[in-house]
This record gives structure tokens, sequence and C-alpha cells, in this order.
């Protein structure tokens, strides 16, 4: 497999060489010179490597706040999701995306600010790598990339088109940064593969319907609105009924409505059981009345009130047919309370 990429097919493509490789073009990158062993101990974030260069870019601002968030609320978004769904959808984070030559070295290495899975088991490569191969491997549904002071349009999403990748998210924060290029503005762009190429959507097809401005405003919220919160739950279902799963799949939510099921069921219960005793009780002060009066009805009423086990009120009922005197029958009453 060729590990030459191309230019994707959007009004921005980077500049390409005379064999049609796009230009190594990472805005507020520094390239370094680095060998993979040094690479695989790199614990700074880069954009991109090449084995025959011997070189890696690396993010030149680092990995601040306003870049690592989206990533992070991201995360913590899908686990929302996977919630309803009933099992998880896997994020990985800043994971290699790698190229090997023919003999299995590697050649070029990638990586994407947040990696994204659908299928809830643990990805797990199908050679000794400890990243996502080309060409060997699954790749993830969703890959996303922050521009915060970046471009990727540059080069390295006609890269993500060349080796395949379905779906990639272009976000680029609201705070603003003085490093960002230029021509670079605030949202989110969805890139889906289209016979081999990239075309801009207003949905993702990962998850359906979930609408690029409704997932970048959902990754700038200081705090998550119940927009935000329908349109997880929403897709949590809908992704859930792909597989047969749904909330009461999932250990935590489904403990809190099995919970939430019994508390209920108990309340309406014990309102149930009031209820039936507050009716019994009228209608044995009914009885009192009509039997002696009403003074000795009133009486009645009041100690009944500290009555609250039916076979005690069964007991009562007995006692104004057997007692002839209104007296007898409150003194009967205030000795079995």
């Amino acid at each position: 497999m060729a590990d030459a990429p191309r230019p994707p097919s959007t009004p921005d493509s980077p500049p390409v060489s005379a064999v049609g490789e796009p230009a190594l073009d990472f805005p507020n990158c520094d390239p370094v010179r680095m060998t993979w062993r040094q690479l695989a101990r790199y614990d700074g974030r880069i954009e991109y490597w090449d084995a025959g260069l011997k070189t890696a870019w690396v993010l030149r601002d680092g990995a601040g706040f306003a870049h690592e968030s989206p990533c992070n609320v991201l995360a913590e978004l899908l686990s929302r999701l996977s919630q309803e769904r009933g099992s998880r959808v896997r994020c990985y984070g800043h994971a290699f995306l790698m190229v090997r030559d023919v003999r299995g070295r590697p050649s070029k290495v990638m990586c994407a600010d947040q990696t994204i899975y659908l299928d809830p088991r643990p990805f797990r490569s199908t050679t000794d790598a400890d990243a996502v191969v080309i060409g060997s491997d699954p790749l993830p549904d969703v890959v996303l990339e922050v521009d915060h002071t970046t471009d990727v349009r540059r080069t390295k999403l006609g890269i993500y088109e060349f080796w395949g990748f379905p779906e990639v998210w272009v976000e680029t924060p609201d705070v603003s940064s003085r490093s960002r290029p230029k021509d670079v503005r605030r949202g989110l762009t969805i890139y889906l593969l289209e016979q081999g190429r990239y075309e801009v959507a207003a949905t993702s097809r990962a998850f359906p319907g979930w609408k690029a401005s409704s997932i970048h405003r959902a990754l700038n919220e200081e705090q998550m609105s119940l927009t935000t919160l329908k349109d997880l739950a929403r897709l949590g279902r809908v992704l859930g009924r792909r597989e047969g799963t749904g909330p009461d799949d999932d250990p935590q939510l489904g403990g809190h409505r099995r919970w939430a099921h019994r508390q209920g069921r108990e309340a309406g219960l014990q309102e149930g059981r009031q209820k039936g005793l507050a009716e019994q009780r009228t209608l044995l002060v009914a009885m009192a009345e009509r039997k002696f009066d009403t003074a000795t009805a009133q009486q009645f009423a009041k100690r009944l009130q500290e009555v609250d086990q039916p076979e005690r009120l069964a007991e009562a009922a007995g006692w104004i047919i057997d007692c002839d005197e209104g007296a007898e029958l409150l003194s009967r009453l205030a000795a079995a309370a």
C-alpha cells in the first residue's frame, strides 16, 4: 500500500508537489529531528512524523487548556451518551495512527486529538504495535482535530482522506488565540468520506442527526445544557436500538432507574394504603353517628386517627354494633389504644 497522501477535495487544498503529495505544512508546529525510538518515548504533542525524514512536527504552543478542553468535553459527552445507549463508546485520545513500510517498520505516524470507536469492545491492534495500523486495523469511526492554533486543512486532512478515515471533525474553539491562522474560523466542520473524497456535511454519519452546529455548541458550553442532554439521550437510544441495548443495560443509569421504580412503587402502595384507611375511618364515623349521636361520632373520629391498622379498624366496627352507649364505645377504643 502506498503511503503518500493526496490533497482533500476542499476549496483550500494544500500545495501539491510534482509527485502529487501535499507539502508537509503544519502551522504553529516545529520540525524536530527524531527517530522512531525517540518518538515512542516522546511525551509531547506531535502532529506528524516521517521516518524517511527522521522528523516530527511538534505543536509549538503545547497542549493548552483551550486545545485540550474540546477533547475532554467530547469524552464526557460520549460517556453520557453511552449510558443511554447501554454500552460504551470508546475514546482513545491522542493515539498513534501509523503506516508501516514493506518490512513492517513504522514509516509515517499521525496523531488525532481524539479517536472514537463506536464498537463497545476494547480496541486491539491486529499487529504488535501500540497504534492503529493503516491497512490492518479497523479505523476509528470518528477522529476529532482541534484547530486552536493549527490548520488541519493544510496537510492532515488530505492524509486522513488518503488513508480512508470515514469521518473527521475539525473543531475551532470559541476561545480565540493570537497564533491562530487568519483564515481559521470558529465552529465545527464535519468531513465525510464519499467515494474516496471528503465532502463537508451538516450532520454526522456515525452519530445520526447530530448537527455540526450542535456539536460545536456542546463542546463550548460552560455547563451542559438541557438541549445537549436531549441530543445525547436521543443519540444514545438510536445507537442502542442497533445493538439491542438501552439505559437499563448501563450499570449506573440502569441501577438508578430500578431504584426509582422501587421507590415509586413503594410510595404508590403507601399512598393507596393511607387512602384505604381514611375511607374505612369515614365509614366507621358515619356508623357511630347513626347509632349514637354527633358528639360521640366526633370523639370517635379523633381517636380513630391514632389507629393505623386495618384489623384494629375492623374490630372497632364490631364495637359499634355491640355497644349500647356511646361512652362504652369510646372507652373500648381508648383501652385498645
